[in-house]
């Protein structure tokens, strides 16, 4: 049982790596349940992200699915959600970004896909409203078995990527959006199934700056399902936005302390800003980070533990809510904990 909290804890952590913005892998969430209504998703138009035709209880939306979805050296989730057409699409908002270069993505797999003709965007990044968009996604199928991804910048044209790739196979998108002065020569770039450890290919998949240029930042983004014609049928996961290319890789689960009972965390001071770390030997260089639920860092700092009891500084966590603890010792095995303050 505790291995299987570990695992559900461990996909609200974010390691403090290079500006990552939020990931979501979607673990935590209800199966065979609507996406929205789950942590911050909403389908409610006059939300952030909300996309849908309606925003009432009653509304209809794809669900969090139980099957697992992947993609080397980024990322593994045992959840996806569905994409599929006529159902109201859904959305989240997140820290806005206002300016310089952000990127945004995901694990696709898609199973059914609509011809050149009748093709229109099943995913849409917007800029403090609901009906400005920066950039969005596009696929459609030309052979069967097989669909090209495009990008397009606001409601200019679409530019696929030359290839076709296979349905039914995972597929990472990354998408890249550079803020430049002036009306119209922001950047939008997209890569296709990258080797992530590599690092930002040198050149992208599509580019292009055709297009006026959204004003207002950046904060929100929508699985646009809402058409009855046009739409990918399959499923997606692992969507992350990031400041860096590397900081929209996911944390892997790694090896844990837990499995040694060699340290523990004592959190009735958290409140007043002190941890009590118990640990059975001594140890130098230990990383401590805190995290809200969304994944966003609260603390961080490197720690040497003595033997026993260790109290330990911490910004105050005044807010009720759910926090996350994580210790990385010197050898990088790791302990994580789950904090509910009232």
């Amino acid at each position: 049982m505790k291995n299987l909290v570990l695992i559900a804890l461990m996909s609200v952590v974010n390691i403090l790596n290079a500006q990552n913005i939020f990931r979501d892998d979607f673990s935590t969430y209800s199966t065979n349940q609507q996406l929205s209504g789950q942590g911050v998703w909403t389908n409610n138009t006059a939300s952030a992200g909300g996309l849908g035709a309606c925003s009432g209880a009653t509304c209809v939306n794809a669900k969090v699915q139980p099957v697992a979805i992947s993609y080397s050296n980024y990322g593994s989730s045992v959840n996806s959600i569905e994409l599929k057409n006529n159902v109201d699409g859904c959305g989240r908002a997140f820290t806005a970004f206002n300016g310089g270069t952000m990127y945004v993505s995901m694990v696709i797999n898609i199973s059914q896909a609509s011809t050149t003709t009748t093709a229109t965007d099943f995913f849409r990044v917007m800029a403090g409203s609901n009906t400005a968009v920066p950039f969005r996604l596009t696929a459609m199928s030309i052979t069967p078995g097989f669909f090209s991804i495009g990008v397009s910048k606001g409601s200019g044209p679409v530019f696929y990527y030359s290839q076709q790739i296979a349905m039914n196979t995972n597929h990472l998108i990354v998408c890249k959006y550079v803020t430049n002065t002036g009306g119209s020569n922001d950047v939008v770039a997209m890569y296709v199934d990258p080797i992530v450890q590599l690092g930002e290919p040198a050149t992208a998949d599509a580019g292009f700056n055709n297009g006026t240029d959204v004003v207002g930042n950046i904060d929100r983004l929508c699985f646009r399902q809402n058409a009855g014609f046009g739409l990918p049928v399959g499923r997606a996961g692992l969507i992350s936005v990031s400041g860096t290319w590397i900081g929209l890789k996911f944390p892997s689960l790694g090896n844990t302390l837990f499995e040694n009972n060699e340290t523990a965390i004592h959190v009735e001071q958290i409140k007043n800003g002190y941890l009590n770390i118990i640990s059975n030997h001594i140890t130098e260089n230990n990383l401590l980070q805190i995290f809200d639920i969304n994944g966003q860092i609260l603390d961080t700092k490197i720690i040497s533990l003595q033997e026993n009891d260790n109290l330990i500084s911490i910004k105050p966590i005044l807010s009720s809510g759910i926090y996350i603890l994580k210790l990385t010792n010197n050898e990088g095995l790791n302990l994580i904990k789950k904090v509910m303050t009232e």
